[in-house]
């Protein structure tokens, strides 16, 4: 397998507004063959969803909207695809693309540092100042791939969680621009030192976050539900004011009562 670099027929996999960006930018120096999208009926549900119907059609880009990925690999291997882009996509990557493909994706947290999900939710939560993104080789386990490329970014104090996330998408286009045009270099990933459990209280789960990020662990952040969205009467007063922040658009709003 060449060099990142070398890769000339590139496909996609995702249907969001970063998966759009990064393949418009992408599309400046690379032939892009292919988009793995969702259904429409799937599409109605994610968040920071888009059609890419218009826009792939214009580009003669092949849209796949059936979820069969076997379809997928096949039409990549006939076009001469050498890599697959996973961006902006939740879905785990089968061993029918893996096994064929060199396939990188993001992750919306510096690697190893935070691995799991809802990163973006979280990383507002910690409300440090400061926050960053990741491009890796996508692996079977979940945010194991070899790192590729970290950006790290400051925030003002009153940013919504909508600006954190453009910020966040911003960096992610940039950190994917660099890596296709060879810069970047290969570290090895490790398995996080904490692992923090789903539903465990949003103010416990950012101090054991902080703590982690503080004395230098990795940590592993559950992904979070509607049930998460709820604010605890017994949590401060100052992390109800950045949970409200956190935990809204584009996100599910936060919910103040169960009576709300």
């Amino acid at each position: 397998m060449g060099k990142i670099d070398s890769f000339t027929k590139v496909a996609f996999t995702g249907n969001t507004q970063l998966t759009l960006d990064c393949i418009q930018s992408t599309m400046k120096t690379r032939e892009v063959v292919a988009v793995f999208g969702l259904s429409d009926d799937e599409l109605t549900s994610k968040t920071n969803s888009l059609s890419l119907d218009s826009f792939c059609q214009e580009n003669n880009i092949k849209l796949f909207k059936s979820n069969d990925w076997q379809e997928y690999s096949d039409y990549c291997k006939q076009s001469g695809v050498e890599l697959v882009i996973t961006i902006g996509d939740s879905r785990i990557i089968p061993k029918v693309i893996l096994d064929n493909f060199y396939t990188i994706g993001n992750h919306g947290a510096v690697l190893p540092d935070v691995s799991g999900g809802a990163s973006l939710v979280w990383g507002r939560l910690l409300d440090s100042g400061s926050w960053g993104i990741s491009i890796m080789k996508i692996e079977e386990n979940i945010d194991s791939g070899e790192i590729l490329k970290t950006k790290e970014f400051w925030y003002e104090d009153e940013i919504s969680e909508s600006e954190f996330c453009k910020l966040c998408d911003r960096m992610t286009v940039t950190a994917l621009d660099e890596v296709l045009g060879g810069d970047y270099t290969i570290t090895e990933n490790k398995k996080y030192d904490v692992r923090i459990s789903k539903h465990t209280d949003s103010e416990k789960a950012v101090d054991i976050l902080r703590q982690c990020l503080y004395n230098g662990l990795s940590v592993y952040m559950p992904p979070r539900t509607p049930d998460d969205s709820l604010i605890n009467p017994s949590w401060s007063e100052k992390f109800k004011s950045i949970f409200r922040v956190a935990q809204n658009t584009p996100y599910p709003k936060y919910i103040e009562s169960r009576d709300t």
